[in-house]
């Protein structure tokens, strides 16, 4: 007997939903894998110029990374552990040193990531010290998906334990000589971290192309089946 394409009801509508919030959710990760792409690309590019050099007047760009230098030396005693940053599944903190500058001025240094134990010993956390010249990545502050309601300049004991600090923070804590932003400390500079600004999982964009296949993939086979399904033979007559 003939098979005939007789969908059933709840399938005409069920598929045609299915099918696009797939579909919609491939182009999202495929977006996303573009991004990260391009802030790849901005790290490739600021790489490959010759460093700025960052005054109290100097303000981070959003979405600029720029390559650039300071000259000073650090200011091992009012240091501050950003929280809730994690590496390789573990959770840590993230150390920002303030330099201070010939010119008065003040610098913001994210030497890098440590695990939470690290932070317990005050020796570990010391910069280097005397004069020096550090070289990295110019950049905004970074901002949390979500932004609770806390007093990153309440008083407490140094290094202050901060949850993503604006600009305003870093001036009510450091002066209005600070430059606005944040210089992410150059990998191979001595003194810091664990620092993988552009080697991190969350800049990989191959895996948002895998998720956005996933997807993809899940749409045609849904498809399939739908069709395979939907040819039945017809009723028989009693």
């Amino acid at each position: 007997m003939t098979r005939r394409f007789r969908p059933p009801r709840w399938a005409l509508i069920a598929t045609p939903l299915a099918c696009a919030a797939m579909v919609v959710l491939g182009i999202w990760q495929l977006d996303r894998g573009f991004e990260k792409q391009a802030i790849l690309d901005r790290y490739a590019h600021a790489g490959a110029q010759a460093p700025a050099v960052l005054t109290a007047a100097s303000v981070a760009r959003p979405e600029a990374i720029v390559r650039a230098e300071v000259h000073g030396h650090f200011d091992a005693g009012r240091q501050l552990l950003l929280d809730n940053q994690g590496h390789d599944g573990q959770p840590g903190y993230h150390v920002w040193t303030p330099l201070q500058q010939d010119d008065g001025s003040t610098v913001v240094v994210d030497r890098g990531w440590i695990p939470h134990d690290a932070a317990q010993d005050a020796e570990a956390l010391l910069p280097p010290g005397g004069m020096r010249s550090v070289d990295g990545y110019w950049r905004t502050p970074p901002v949390p998906g979500l932004r609770l309601a806390v007093d990153n300049c309440a008083a407490a004991p140094w290094p202050r334990i901060v949850q993503f600090p604006t600009i305003d923070d870093l001036r009510c804590l450091y002066g209005s000589t600070v430059a606005a932003g944040v210089l992410l400390m150059a990998p191979n500079a001595p003194g810091g971290y664990v620092r993988d600004w552009q080697t991190t999982p969350e800049l990989n964009p191959a895996l948002h192309y895998g998720y956005a296949g996933q997807w993809f993939a899940f749409t045609l086979t849904l498809l399939v089946i739908f069709i395979k399904l939907s040819f039945r033979e017809p009723p028989s007559n009693p």
